[in-house]
C-alpha cells in the first residue's frame, strides 16, 4: 500500500494557517440549539428559519436517553416538544428541570386552545409551537442572554407547570361487582 502526499501551493497553505489561527466566532454564533420533536412539519419550518438566521439547530426525534444526548451535542438550550404521543417528552422535561447543570429548557406545545395550557403560555412557561419559527428562535436567544437568576426562576415555574399539566397515566381501575351487598337493588 502506498500513500502519496500532495503539496499545497503557498497561497493555499497560508489560507489554511490563517483560518486555523483565526479568532473564534462570537459566542452567540457558537450556541447550538437541540430540538426534541417528532413533528416533521414543525422541524422543517424551524430548520429553515435557523438556516436563515445562521443558527445551529440539531434535532432528535425521541426524547429518550436525554443525558447522553446532552453530553454528545452540548447544546446551549433545549427545545422540547410536549405534543408527542409518548410520555417520554414529559419525563425528559422533568429530568432536565431537576438537574441544575442542564441547559435552559424551552417547552413547546400546540395546545393553546386548552385553558391550562393557554395560561401557561401567557405566563411564559410554555411556548406556542404555532408561533412564527423566527420568533421561536428569538425567544431562545433571549433565554440564552438572560442572567442565571432568571434561569432558576424559569426552571422553578416550569417544574410547577410540568407537574400540573402532565397527562395522567392511570390505568382504569376495575371495580368488582358487589351485588351481594344489596346496594341499588
Amino acid at each position: 500500500m502506498t500513500t502519496s502526499t500532495l503539496a499545497l501551493p503557498a497561497s493555499e497553505a497560508r489560507l489554511l494557517l490563517r483560518d486555523r489561527f483565526a479568532p473564534c466566532p462570537p459566542v452567540a454564533e457558537q450556541r447550538r440549539l437541540l430540538l426534541f420533536s417528532d413533528d416533521e412539519k414543525f422541524w422543517q419550518n424551524l430548520l429553515t428559519a435557523a438556516c436563515e438566521a445562521g443558527r445551529d439547530l440539531v434535532r432528535k426525534r425521541a426524547a429518550a436517553d436525554v443525558p447522553r444526548t446532552l453530553r454528545l451535542f452540548k447544546p446551549a438550550a433545549v427545545l422540547l416538544d410536549l405534543d408527542s404521543p409518548a410520555q417520554a417528552a414529559w419525563d425528559a422535561a422533568d429530568s432536565l428541570l431537576q438537574d441544575a447543570n442542564s441547559p435552559p429548557l424551552l417547552l413547546l406545545t400546540s395546545r393553546s386552545d386548552q385553558v391550562d395550557f393557554k395560561t401557561a403560555i401567557q405566563a411564559g412557561s410554555l411556548i406556542d409551537k404555532s408561533e412564527c419559527p423566527a420568533k421561536l428562535l428569538e425567544i431562545a436567544s433571549l433565554t440564552l442572554e438572560s442572567p442565571d437568576p432568571d434561569h432558576r426562576q424559569r426552571n422553578a415555574m416550569q417544574k410547577v407547570v410540568i407537574l400540573w399539566l402532565r397527562p395522567c397515566n392511570w390505568s382504569a381501575q376495575v371495580i368488582p361487582l358487589r351485588r351481594f351487598w344489596g346496594i341499588n337493588e
